[in-house]
Parts: C-alpha cells; sequence; structure tokens
C-alpha cells in the first residue's frame, strides 16, 4: 500500500511543480494577461488536438479486447457524468460554472495516473487494457467536454449550432484525425512523427504553466462550495458509483483495479484549457485540478486497499 501511495505521489508532484513555476512567472509579470491568453489559445487549437490524435494514432489496441467490458465502463461513464450533470443543476445556477463541476466530476488525468499505478499494481500484463481503455475512454471524456462546456456557454443556443460548434471543436477534430489513422493502419513518417510526438508531449506542460501562471488564489474562495462538490464528485462519487457497480456484477482483477483509476484519478490537464478558451469557470476548473491532485494520492490508496480487503484483486 505504501509503494502504490508513493507512486500516486511521484505522479501529481510534477503537476505541483509545473504549476509553481508557472505561478513564479506569473507573479514576475514574465507574461501579461493578455499573451497568457493567446498561448492559451494556442493550446487548445494546435497542442491539444496533436496530442488527442497522437494519443489514439499510437495507442496499441493488440492488447486484451473485452467488448462487455468496455461497453460497461462507457455506460458507467454516462451514468457519472449525468450525476454530475444532475448535481450542476441542483447546485448552481451559473450556467459557466455547471459547465465546469460537471466537466470536474466525470472527466480525469487517466492517462498520467493510470499506467504507473496499474503497473505497479497488477504487473505489466495489466498494461494491454490499460492501453486500449485509455484510447478509447480518454476521447470519449473530450467528446462530453466539448458538448457540456458548448451547451454552457450561456445564451440560446439551437441544436444545429450546438452541433456545428462540437464538429467544428479542435479537439474533435483531433480524436477524429487520430481515429482514422488507427483504423486504415497509417503510420507517419519518422521526421513527421517525432514533432508530432514532442507536441503531444509538451502540450500537458505548457498547459498547467498557463494555468498556475494565470491561477487567482481568491478565486478559491468564491468558488468555495463547488470546489468541494466538484473534489468530492471526482475522488469519491465517480469511483464508488463504478466499482460498486463492477463489484456487484461480478468484475474481480485487473478489471475491477483499472476502474480506480479510470474513475477516480484527479480531474484532466486539459480541463482548464477548455473551460478558459470555451467560456466556461476557469478558476473553477483550475482550483479542482489542484485540489483533486493533492488529494488523490489517499482516495487511490483508500479505494486498492478497501477492494484488496474484500479480496477483489
Amino acid at each position: 500500500m505504501l509503494t502504490n501511495f508513493i507512486i500516486a505521489v511521484r505522479a501529481v508532484v510534477p503537476i505541483f511543480l509545473l504549476i509553481l513555476a508557472g505561478m513564479g512567472a506569473g507573479r514576475l509579470s514574465i507574461l501579461t494577461e493578455q499573451e497568457l491568453s493567446h498561448v492559451n489559445k494556442a493550446i487548445f487549437q494546435v497542442m491539444f488536438p496533436v496530442m488527442m490524435f497522437y494519443n489514439v494514432y499510437s495507442a496499441d489496441f493488440s492488447g486484451v479486447i473485452m467488448p462487455g467490458y468496455i461497453a460497461f465502463c462507457l455506460i458507467m461513464l454516462l451514468v457519472v457524468y449525468g450525476v454530475g450533470l444532475l448535481t450542476a443543476f441542483l447546485t448552481e445556477k451559473r450556467s459557466d460554472s455547471r459547465g465546469a463541476l460537471v466537466q470536474a466530476v466525470y472527466r480525469g488525468n487517466f492517462v498520467l495516473m493510470g499506467i504507473p499505478i496499474m503497473r505497479n499494481l497488477m504487473g505489466e500484463e495489466a498494461m494491454g487494457l490499460t492501453a486500449v481503455m485509455v484510447a478509447i475512454v480518454v476521447p470519449c471524456y473530450n467528446v462530453l467536454a466539448v458538448i457540456t462546456l458548448e451547451a454552457f456557454r450561456g445564451g440560446k443556443l439551437k441544436p444545429t449550432k450546438l452541433a456545428g460548434r462540437i464538429l467544428t471543436n479542435p479537439l474533435i477534430f483531433g480524436a477524429a484525425a487520430g481515429i482514422l489513422a488507427a483504423a486504415l493502419g497509417v503510420r507517419l513518417p519518422e521526421t513527421i512523427e517525432s514533432p508530432v510526438s514532442q507536441i503531444a508531449s509538451a502540450a500537458s506542460v505548457t498547459a498547467l504553466m498557463v494555468m498556475g501562471a494565470s491561477f487567482r488564489f481568491g478565486s478559491i474562495r468564491e468558488n468555495r462550495k463547488n470546489l468541494v462538490i466538484g473534489v468530492a464528485g471526482k475522488l469519491i462519487v465517480s469511483p464508488g458509483l463504478a466499482l460498486g457497480a463492477g463489484y456487484a456484477l461480478g468484475l474481480r482483477g485487473l478489471p475491477l483495479a483499472l476502474l480506480i483509476i479510470m474513475f477516480g484519478a484527479p480531474c484532466a490537464v486539459s480541463g482548464y484549457t477548455m473551460a478558459q478558451q470555451m467560456d466556461s469557470n476557469a478558476d473553477l476548473a483550475a482550483g479542482c485540478l489542484i485540489f483533486t491532485s493533492l488529494f488523490s494520492c489517499a482516495t487511490i490508496c483508500g479505494w486498492i486497499f478497501l477492494f484488496k480487503q474484500l479480496g477483489a484483486f
């Protein structure tokens, strides 16, 4: 258990160091508010679409394919999304905060936490299914995020206009291009694949530093209620629903353990940039990312301990 806690800490420490580096740059006024806005726009329109493409394009789909399990995970993702949506409507009146809150509850940093913790918990044999689920679930996270943030932008929005905004969203383009490349077996030349990989790797790093430079500590007090809801929803309610349903349906071993990271990982790094670029409550998104990352080390280990005691894996 201590080993898993140390691995979780090691996974989130880089997040805080990058945020702190960004905060330092912000306090030194290295970047103006206008420049930060421009960088965020570049991350949203260029770096994240490339990252989405590369995550799907580079995924190894030769791992274990379990259609029933994949269907269960996608259904539970929609259930958790629905719970987040209902909670946002019941507890928050502002549309921009509703969008950020819903995103915080269901959308996790599966890539960052999933691979190292699953490798330690279940061994190398877990990597095949983990990689497959990352390639399937992460694009679904992003599609739901685009739909949610567009729907909560405010004002009256016709279905045709909403559909148009979704289809022209840069992240949707990136995911679609990755799916098409994977389906057709397209392989990029090394001279192209290398810079694509570098841009994909730099996307989260850049986003975290920009978030740190933009973060206002006063926003914690302003969003206190929603931060509590978002953190509890992401780290307790979301994994609790998925793990409870999975255990009741007889899931054991690797498939059950994978749900801990799939649904209990901290908020996704890209959530802040998307919120900022799509007129949502970026301060709330940033706060949820910071606090879920902080507390996830304890909650993930708690879920692992509980289900190990139950003999589930």
